[in-house]
């Protein structure tokens, strides 16, 4: 099983057709587990249209772009897979048979391709045991570059042939609205330099490479 772990706000429609192309597109559908965070003010997604394997979990509060990994890791503690890939609402996934793909690797942190920039996993999948060891996907909102640099630094982080488009404002035009500006508001004002970050990934890695060797 695969879960994704998904974070939206404010774009019922986008999430409905995003969750509905990862289910169309995989070859075993019935092994998607979808997780998706919710916050309590935000009425149209938590009723969306979602199909059935979509499960919503609305947030106690709403902890906005910059405690965006307090959602993430809130969802991992739900998820069943065996991996975990994290999503966004303005995703689409354009591989057909994806799931096979990741199901043929080793356990690492694979990357897509998509049209993000090209250093960056900005959608990770890994396995759902690491998250489990350290008991967290992320210490900051940047869970995406979290994800990567464990990877990176563990020396497993290869490239998986799925293709992704990611439909984001600066990227294609897309999604150019009020949750875009959220996010350029309070996504990026988090520290992820910051010695505190550094030190706390360390001790990530510390950890995963005693787990890994054991």
């Amino acid at each position: 099983m695969i879960s994704v772990l998904l974070p939206s706000r404010g774009r019922p429609q986008p999430l409905t057709d995003t969750v509905s192309g990862l289910l169309d597109l995989a070859d075993h559908p019935d092994g998607i587990q979808i997780l998706i965070a919710a916050d309590p003010d935000d009425t149209p997604t938590l009723h969306a249209a979602l199909p059935g394997q979509a499960t919503i979990w609305a947030a106690p509060q709403r902890y906005g772009y910059p405690r965006l990994h307090e959602y993430v890791n809130r969802l991992a503690e739900q998820a069943a897979g065996d991996w975990l890939m994290l999503w966004n609402d303005d995703a689409r996934m354009l591989t057909a048979g994806w799931d096979h793909r990741i199901e043929e690797h080793e356990p690492a942190v694979l990357w897509p391709h998509s049209n993000d920039i090209a250093t960056c996993n900005t959608f990770p999948i890994w396995p759902r045991a690491w998250t489990d060891h350290l008991g967290h996907v992320s210490l900051s909102p940047h869970c995406d570059s979290w994800i990567q640099y464990l990877g990176q630094t563990l020396g497993r982080h290869p490239r998986v042939n799925i293709d992704i488009l990611h439909d984001r404002a600066d990227l294609t035009g897309g999604h150019d609205d009020e949750t875009r500006a959220e996010s350029l508001a309070g996504y990026r004002t988090a520290d992820y330099g910051s010695p505190a970050m550094d030190t706390a990934r360390a001790a990530d890695i510390a950890s995963l490479r005693q787990y890994l060797t054991s």
